[in-house]
């Protein structure tokens, strides 16, 4: 009986610790189901990041400035992990208070809350990203713009430089025409001339004949009228057969006059032929071809493969009178028009010292050198033979100028060539010693990392320095008149008529030369130019407020 008593005691225990048993079940189950959902959750979050950092990657590529935004992304980031390592720590809780119901109620709610915290991050990751599309658009915009702003700009020095080439091809039929019209003007006015010169001479002849008539006519009696007019027709007769001979004798003398005029044209006429490459067309052409020579051997200054000087290119600015800071903003293209500028005053000092060098062998390197000088004097006393010596022809006015475009034309197209000695070629002294002290000096300036491009833009230097010297030393006296080159100082108003550089005719008045990298080439007297001058300008605001 009492047995019986004890298992119906039991019993109600056992029931009680079923139903304890199987809440504990359900609340497993259901933390099983938070925990899943915790953790969907969690690679929702992940792929968000992942998503983040695509997108961080994209805005790195349009502004390095959104860094600072990323590095903020960072710490959210890691805030996130904190806040799922409380997550896990919270599971732990979680684990310690599944042995009472309590506990487990608890633990549900949080991993609720948990739950909505997680999609309000997800949330804020979303409007993140939205914000960085936004900005990855914006910046897009902007480069769209500034691809247009660069088109324009294109087009509109696609447009200059047609209208350039047209006037240069209009200029150069104006100046055939031009010749042209000299020369059949010169041809008309010889033959007027001659003309002139024949005329008189029939007439002082028909003045004698007459005089001799009237002086007869007085002599004769009245009763010899018949005869004596028989005798005048006679010698009428006699003097037009000696017209006739003097006709021919006048033709024959036309001739010679025609023959010895066509030399004497020749010889007196300084227009050069369009075959001789000091002709105006081809000296521009070759001038501009020397300007893209010195900016190769300088070479674009881009990317790692050279290292310049900011402090000696600094000084070198100063030399030539610029005033612009470099330190801080290297700007590339003032650097190239710099070190090309010194090139060309080096190189014009290297020959110099040449030219005042009068104990070369005249025969060797030194022949130009004997040749330059030789020809200045000759050419200086055949100006003054010219003027001194009592006399009127063309030859002798003419033979100063022509003697000079001879000896230059010639000096300029074979001066400081490879030399030839029994039958061998060897590069000419002046050039082998100044190609390798120009390289070290501009070397000063800019280096060259890279071995093989180094050595082909060093190997230029002895072609650069032929080709400066023969243009500035000779071909400018071939030119009629003589031409000349100009450098403008740092300051100088900008004139578009005889300057060349990259600007915008609306901004003229508020800039001006800041550095002059290739002189002016043109002739004073005719206000011919052959080329304008390469000038890099500088606004004249920067410079007051850098004053200031």
């Amino acid at each position: 009986m009492a047995d019986s008593v004890e298992e119906k005691n039991k019993d109600p225990e056992k029931s009680c610790l079923t139903n304890l048993d199987d809440k504990i079940q359900l609340l497993k189950k259901k933390l099983q189901e938070k925990e899943n959902t915790i953790q969907e959750k969690d690679k929702t979050i992940q792929e968000k990041d992942r998503t983040i950092q695509e997108k961080d990657k994209t805005i790195q590529e349009k502004e390095n400035t959104i860094q600072e935004k990323e590095n903020a992304i960072q710490e959210k980031d890691k805030i996130i992990q904190e806040k799922e390592n409380t997550v896990q720590e919270k599971d732990k809780i979680i684990q310690e208070k599944d042995k009472t119901v309590q506990g487990k109620d608890k633990t549900i709610q949080e991993k609720d809350n948990t739950t909505q915290e997680k999609d309000k991050e997800i949330q804020r990751k979303n409007n993140i990203i939205q914000e960085k599309d936004d900005k990855i658009q914006e910046k897009d915009n902007i480069i769209q713009e500034k691809d247009k702003i660069i088109q324009k700009k294109d087009n509109k020095i696609q447009e200059k430089d047609k209208i350039i080439q047209e006037k240069d091809e209009i200029i150069q039929e104006k100046d055939k025409i031009i010749q042209e019209k000299d020369s059949k003007f010169q041809e008309k006015n010889n033959k007027i001339q001659e003309l002139v010169n024949n005329i008189q001479e029939k007439d002082n002849k028909i003045r004698e004949l007459v005089n001799n008539v009237q002086e007869k006519d007085k002599k004769i009696e009245k009763n010899k009228i018949q005869k004596i007019v028989e005798e005048k027709d006679n010698k009428i007769q006699e003097k037009d057969k000696e017209i006739q001979e003097l006709e021919q004798d006048n033709y024959k003398l036309k001739k010679e006059a025609a023959d010895y005029q066509y030399a004497l044209g020749a010889a007196t006429s300084f227009r050069l032929s369009d075959d001789d490459k000091n002709n105006s067309v081809k000296f521009k052409e070759d001038i501009i071809y020397l300007r893209h020579s010195l900016e190769n051997y300088i070479t674009k200054c881009k990317g790692n493969s050279v290292e310049i000087n900011i402090p000696e290119v600094q000084n070198l600015l100063k030399i030539y009178g610029s005033q612009t800071d470099i330190t801080k903003d290297q700007k590339k293209p003032l650097i190239r028009a710099v070190i090309q500028r010194h090139v060309i005053e080096q190189i014009l000092k290297y020959a110099k010292g040449y030219f005042d060098d009068f104990t070369q062998p005249k025969f060797m390197g030194g022949m130009e050198s004997f040749m330059h000088r030789r020809a200045n004097e000759l050419i200086e006393v055949a100006e003054a033979f010219a003027r001194k010596r009592d006399g009127i022809d063309d030859t002798t006015k003419a033979f100063p100028t022509k003697l000079r475009q001879q000896i230059f034309a010639a000096l300029g197209n074979r001066g400081f060539n490879n030399v030839i000695n029994n039958n061998k070629n060897f590069l000419h002294d002046f050039i082998k010693k100044y190609q390798s002290v120009l390289n070290k000096e501009i070397n000063k300036y800019r280096k060259l990392k890279d071995f093989e491009k180094k050595q082909e833009i060093e190997d230029m230097a002895g072609d650069i320095i032929r080709k400066v010297v023969t243009l500035f030393w000779f071909r400018l006296k071939v030119q009629e008149p003589i031409a000349e080159y100009i450098w403008f100082n740092y300051k100088d108003k900008i004139d578009p008529s005889c300057m060349e550089g990259i600007w915008d005719d609306d901004v003229i008045d508020n800039i001006v030369v800041d550095i002059c990298h290739f002189p002016l080439i043109a002739n004073k007297s005719t206000d011919q130019i052959y080329t304008p001058a390469k000038v890099f300008h500088e606004e004249i605001i920067k410079i007051v407020s850098s004053e200031k």
